[in-house]
């Protein structure tokens, strides 16, 4: 039977150049990030011949098409976890020992996204339209993943890049927003919490290396109080949204602009959100998976009360180099009903 392994697929602008940088490659990592942030990979080669000083270095802005190739891993024969594309943003070079090592992540430098600052304003739209708008400002797709379409009676971009105003608005929103392989994606992370779990992470399984979890007790409320009085009318639109899970603590307080009961809801339940939604948080470093991938929902075993929970993974760091192929995830509870 054939030996587990894992190895890299790189594409330099569309041309195959693994077997040809295969045995520099000293280690490799992919950050795979939920929201917030653009993932990135980095890998580092061996230059004893100088060859990334010279004919083999890369042009900034080139593009590299990823994967990690598997041979009996989790299942007999092969499997491919395709990463996406990146651009070059950086190359370090270094010696002796002669290194190279080459970043890049997945929002171009120089496209519409992130490289310039805008002004512009929207009027009595959606979330999905100012999306679609940007998404085709940066020649990207837009994947607009969720079920919730804000209605917008003004935005207004001031001074900012593409990237940073979407951000905001996909927060006020209590919407997530990842950026990968050539496409914006909104998502609503009430919907990937509900989700079927990918795997169960057991505690004395070999494939666990290290494991640590935070408990957070400050700053975690039980419910969520919004009460609102229109000013001209005197007319009040109050609700209130409790933990399901939830028999005591404390209660936020709200006085936000709202104009019925479903905003009202909508408010209390996301910002209830923001406050518990790391209220526990674990971080684990186990042996390399494509099923530990940012989004998706996981199961442990053996860690005693903290078994009753689903978990979220909100970052995996999926790396290759002398100890194999490797992933380490930072997790955290989902919620129930918000």
């Amino acid at each position: 039977m054939q030996a587990r392994s894992a190895k890299l697929v790189v594409l330099y602008n569309s041309k195959d150049i693994s077997s040809d940088i295969a045995k520099f490659i000293k280690s490799f990592s992919y950050n795979d990030v939920m929201s917030g942030e653009a993932d990135d990979v980095s890998i580092t080669l061996e230059d004893r011949d100088e060859l990334w000083e010279g004919d083999w270095l890369p042009d900034k802005g080139a593009l590299l098409t990823m994967s990690i190739i598997t041979t009996n891993w989790e299942h007999d024969g092969q499997e491919e976890f395709k990463l996406g594309e990146f651009e070059v943003d950086d190359i370090a070079l270094s010696g002796p020992p002669h290194e190279a090592t080459i970043k890049a992540v997945s929002v171009p430098n120089n496209n519409e996204l992130r490289g310039i600052n805008k002004t512009r304003a929207w009027e009595k739209t959606k979330l999905s339209v100012i999306a679609k708008d940007i998404a085709d400002d940066a020649s990207m797709t837009l994947l607009y993943d969720t079920d919730t379409d804000t209605a917008i009676d003004r935005a207004e971009q001031t001074d900012q890049s593409d990237l940073s105003f979407l951000l905001k608005l996909c927060k006020d929103s209590g919407l997530a927003l990842k950026i990968a392989d050539k496409k914006i994606i909104v998502l609503d992370e009430v919907k990937y919490e509900a989700q079927t779990v990918a795997t169960t992470i057991y505690k004395f399984s070999s494939r666990l290396k290290h494991y640590s979890i935070r408990s957070k007790m400050r700053d975690i409320y039980m419910a969520c109080h919004e009460k609102y009085q229109e000013p001209k009318t005197n007319a009040v639109i109050e609700y209130t949204f409790t933990d399901p899970d939830k028999l005591e603590g404390k209660t936020l307080e709200l006085n936000k602009h709202v104009k019925s009961i479903a905003e009202a809801e909508a408010i209390a339940k996301k910002e209830l959100r923001e406050k518990n939604k790391e209220e526990i948080t674990i971080s684990m470093d186990l042996m390399g998976s494509f099923l530990l991938s940012a989004g998706n929902t996981v199961n442990i075993s053996g860690f005693h009360t903290f078994d009753n929970y689903k978990y979220i993974i909100i970052r995996g760091r999926h790396e290759l180099g002398s100890s194999g192929y490797t992933t380490s995830i930072d997790l955290r509870k989902c919620l129930n009903g918000y």
